[in-house]
């Protein structure tokens, strides 16, 4: 494992989450995430509370594959979020944290099989970014003080 010297997932200078809520519909979040060229989707409530995350490669492949998700016989193109989260939420593994996070936590994650964190404020419940071992591996890049 790596010595982060005290660095935090904040130190990673994440871009805020881009968000949809569950009455998104599918087309658009798609187009949300390829102008904010995101991985994963976290879906909130109105109130900002987080409901759980679309994949953007699982959604990519529900319109080309839509057996694969059980899909079959849903209009995509007229389908929101909500029609389709339960589907996707057991594809990947997540964990929530928080700013302060120390990054060796952040990379046991990574190797224990997360795709991805959640960042969220340190009640849990508003989404302040995701951060991916893409992510991580960035930032030593920019620090090349840490082996």
């Amino acid at each position: 494992m790596r010595d982060y010297r005290g660095s935090t997932i904040e130190d990673l200078d994440l871009p805020p989450a881009p968000t949809i809520t569950s009455d998104t519909s599918l087309d658009h979040a798609l187009e949300v995430a390829f102008e904010r060229s995101a991985a994963f989707l976290p879906v909130i409530s109105n109130l900002r509370v987080s409901l759980g995350y679309l994949s953007v490669l699982d959604l990519q492949k529900a319109f080309d594959e839509p057996e694969s998700f059980n899909l079959q016989g849903l209009d995509l193109s007229t389908a929101l979020v909500r029609d389709v989260i339960p589907m996707f939420q057991n594809q990947h593994k997540f964990n929530s944290i928080t700013p302060d996070t120390p990054l060796e936590e952040v990379e046991q994650l990574f190797k224990s099989g997360y795709d991805f964190v959640v960042v969220t404020d340190w009640s849990s419940k508003f989404v302040l970014g995701i951060a991916t071992l893409q992510d991580l591996e960035a930032f030593v890049k920019r620090r090349p003080s840490i082996n």
